[in-house]
């Protein structure tokens, strides 16, 4: 697509081409299409700035180890330690195990590596577009671009976090297995859930900044009302429901079924379905809102 954004693609329709079918006209005036139609044209832009969204990614990878002796290595050094101290809390002081059938370490690794890549992703790309300010008075860079390359920085760090989990599992005989590959499907799932969530928490922070309080608050009630240190059986089956309302409980169960329980994805078409239902509404509302307030984005940037 040349010359044109496609989050600035007009919402109201517009004239069809001399000849163009009457079924066609109607067909591209749904919404679901346009959305589509949209999402393909993102696809494409991302695919023709690959290089584009790869130095950004380069430079945000750097600019976080800018100064630093350790330089990338504190991206999965802060995790782990924080990893190790809930273990001597839980497996020492309090001597419990709330994994009940695993260790706890394993069990709480393998959920926290998850959780951990989901809350400083949605706090960076929250203010992504704030820190990029000056690519907006340039006008004609796809600002929500931005947010892939802001995923591809946060990806090295958390494959080689992905490795050292492998290896603490396989030293308490939980070896990899085929199994392990669905780590990739649900990575990918957690990163267009978090696009979707990027583009609408990054653009309406511009305009009222409390939005990003209240995403670190939200974040920080999310770790606890996500079954991470704690373990979703032992709540009572007829109130489970209300946790599995969560999107992230798919994703870090889908972690542990991966690295520990060896249980497939397609085992769970429910839970599946809704998670991916909630994914297409954040993407929707992502792209609606974010195509609303790009307008107005050179107006309040500093």
């Amino acid at each position: 697509m040349t010359g044109r954004d496609y989050f600035t693609l007009s919402s109201k329709g517009g004239s069809l081409p001399a000849g163009k079918p009457a079924a066609l006209s109607i067909i591209e005036r749904i919404p679901m299409w346009k959305f589509v139609r949209e999402v393909g044209f993102f696809c494409r832009e991302a695919v023709h700035k690959r290089r584009v969204i790869y130095e950004l990614a380069k430079r945000d990878l750097q600019a976080q180890s800018k100064g630093s002796y350790l330089g990338v290595a504190w991206q999965f050094i802060h995790p782990l330690a924080y990893i190790f101290v809930l273990v001597f809390i839980f497996a020492v002081g309090l001597r419990s195990n709330p994994a009940q059938d695993v260790p706890f370490v394993v069990f709480l690794i393998s959920g926290m590596i998850a959780w951990q890549f989901f809350q400083s992703n949605i706090n960076g790309l929250t203010r992504i577009v704030a820190q990029h300010s000056y690519l907006i008075k340039k006008g004609k860079f796809s600002l929500p671009l931005l947010h892939i390359a802001k995923l591809l920085s946060s990806l090295a760090p958390h494959l080689l976090t992905l490795a050292i989990t492998l290896i603490v599992c396989w030293i308490y005989h939980f070896p990899p297995s085929l199994y392990i590959l669905q780590l990739f499907y649900y990575l990918g799932a957690m990163c267009l859930f978090l696009l979707g969530l990027g583009w609408i928490t990054s653009s309406t922070s511009l305009f009222v900044e409390d939005v990003g309080n209240v995403v670190s608050i939200m974040t920080q009630f999310g770790f606890w009302l996500t079954p991470i240190i704690w373990n979703i059986k032992r709540v009572t089956p007829q109130f489970r429901w209300i946790f599995r309302l969560n999107p992230m409980t798919y994703i870090v169960d889908g972690y542990r079924d991966s690295l520990i329980y060896q249980r497939p994805f397609w085992e769970k078409p429910l839970d599946t379905l809704y998670f991916w239902a909630v994914t297409a509404l954040a993407l929707g509302i992502g792209v609606k809102v974010f195509r609303k307030l790009k307008p107005h984005l050179g107006e309040v940037v500093r």
